[in-house]
């Protein structure tokens, strides 16, 4: 069961994920950034209404459903988590979509599918529950995000980082994308 609740929490995160990639790509970083605010604001309200018991048909299942149990103190902190990383972006690196969209695609896909193959098929843990694994698939889908946008060079840099960044205990919806786009905006 415990593999079920996570495969739906990524499947969500792919969906809400591809939503704001797309959102980026064709509104631009200007109006994306007040979209993902609107979000930001309304997902601090269904959090703090869930957290103080208040029921919120379809949404608040959706949150319980696939909440950590680290994360029941204040419910949707990923999300909320990545929408201020977006937000961050999007305001820092509002002239250069471009890196915006590579930080974001691999936090969007790389996180995914790391969790995904490292449940899956993870048998050797390199940090806590991280496993190479997961790490692994991290790795090559970071690549692969990157290079879509700039050079192998600078992608295989950059995904390295993201990887590192992905597998040490920060939040990586927070710190992977911010990370990525930093080291693009470095050495790009």
């Amino acid at each position: 069961m415990k593999h079920v609740k996570e495969y739906t929490r990524k499947s969500i995160h792919l969906i809400f994920g591809i939503f704001f990639l797309a959102l980026i790509y064709f509104l631009g970083t200007n109006l994306s950034v007040q979209i993902i605010s609107a979000c930001l604001i309304l997902g601090i309200i269904v959090s703090l209404l869930i957290k103080n018991k208040i029921k919120i048909p379809f949404l608040g299942k959706i949150v319980e459903s696939v909440e950590r149990e680290n994360e029941k103190k204040f419910p949707g902190t990923a999300a909320i988590m990545f929408f201020i990383s977006a937000i961050i972006l999007l305001v820092i690196f509002q002239n250069d979509k471009t890196i915006v969209l590579a930080a974001l695609s691999v936090q969007v896909f790389a996180d995914a599918f790391a969790a995904i193959i490292g449940i899956t098929f993870g048998k050797t843990k390199i940090l806590g529950k991280k496993t190479l694994e997961g790490s692994a698939a991290c790795f090559v889908v970071a690549l692969l995000c990157i290079s879509y946008f700039y050079p192998i060079h600078i992608a295989l840099i950059a995904a390295i980082v993201a990887t590192i960044i992905e597998l040490i205990p920060l939040d990586d919806n927070l710190w992977v994308p911010l990370f990525t786009a930093t080291v693009l905006k470095l050495i790009a």
